[in-house]
């Protein structure tokens, strides 16, 4: 029987927890954030399918050991690691699908979830697969969305998926400062806003500092102000904003003229996932962590390895 990256690596930290580390079924479901009774089946499973013989096999147990210590090194919450694809170009596809295996473990009927924007969030929505009787909703964190509706076939993406879509009504970047101050005073978008705020999960990519950045790609900035932006001693971005290699949010004239939630909040909550992996995201995944900005990462192997090599040489 096959099944996708999330699940062999549930079934693997189940069998690990319960045969190696001596935990109970209630510890591993506290642990994992799933419920006993599905502990429960995953163990049979693990059984079934021969993943649980004299030792627990696969590959992703080094994984495993990774996730530990990449856990202790940022002290984040989860973090969930999959295996580097051969070819660069299937790594945010990978990601994406894995984000959105690990969402469908999580999701319960009448949750939200918070979506930022870009291909890697785009992409996870793509994959979600629940049925409309669920009654998920979504709410978008920043305006300017038209990376989910007017570039989407309803149809053959799936945002029919989703029992209510709670839209900023608003562009992603305003013209000027005094615009922004504007739609941000609307009781429409105070309203969208303040929900985003109430979301049970919260989905975000993290933005490189290259030319390729969705930032740049979907023209929400040119080239120019990126290279400017980098000159700041940027790193990368979240929903827009720019932080330093610590976390720290830059002080840029274009933050005051996003629409959209502020970082800052996502640091006061405990339910931001963020997807992000590649050569190119290193550094920006590393400030993102300093800043406190994500409470579970998906992420690569080899993303990973860099990522806690330079935790180690500071």
């Amino acid at each position: 029987m096959t099944h996708d990256s999330y699940t062999e690596n549930l079934l693997i930290k189940v069998a690990w927890y319960y045969y190696k580390d001596n935990l109970t079924q209630n510890e591993i479901a506290s642990l994992l954030g799933i419920s006993r009774t599905k502990v429960v089946r995953l163990l049979e499973r693990a059984r079934v399918e021969g993943i649980v013989q004299f030792q627990i096999k696969g590959m992703e147990t080094n994984g495993l050991t990774m996730e530990k210590e990449f856990i202790e090194a940022f002290s984040l919450p989860h973090v969930f690691i999959i295996p580097t694809p051969q070819n660069d170009k299937d790594l945010n596809d990978s990601l994406s699908r894995a984000a959105a295996q690990y969402l469908n473990h999580k999701l319960q009927p009448e949750d939200l979830i918070g979506l930022g924007w870009g291909r890697a969030v785009s992409r996870t929505v793509d994959y979600l697969s629940m049925e409309p009787s669920c009654h998920v909703s979504v709410v978008t964190l920043t305006g300017g969305v038209n990376y989910y509706l007017h570039n989407r076939n309803f149809q053959d993406r799936g945002m029919e998926k989703f029992q209510h879509i709670h839209v900023i009504p608003a562009p992603f970047l305003a013209s000027t400062e005094e615009m922004a101050e504007s739609f941000l005073s609307e009781p429409s978008i105070e309203e969208i806003l303040a929900l985003g705020r109430l979301s049970k999960y919260i989905l975000v990519g993290i933005g490189g500092i290259c030319p390729d950045a969705t930032i740049i790609q979907e023209e929400k900035m040119t080239l120019n102000e990126l290279t400017f932006i980098k000159r700041q001693q940027a790193v990368g971005d979240i929903l827009g904003q720019f932080f330093d290699r610590d976390g720290r949010v830059i002080d840029l004239p274009h933050h005051k003229r996003l629409i959209g939630q502020p970082i800052s909040t996502l640091a006061m909550m405990k339910n931001v996932i963020a997807v992000a992996g590649g050569e190119k995201k290193v550094e920006a995944i590393l400030g993102a962590l300093k800043g406190g900005y994500v409470h579970t990462l998906i992420t690569d192997e080899n993303t990973a390895l860099s990522l806690l090599q330079m935790e180690v040489k500071k």
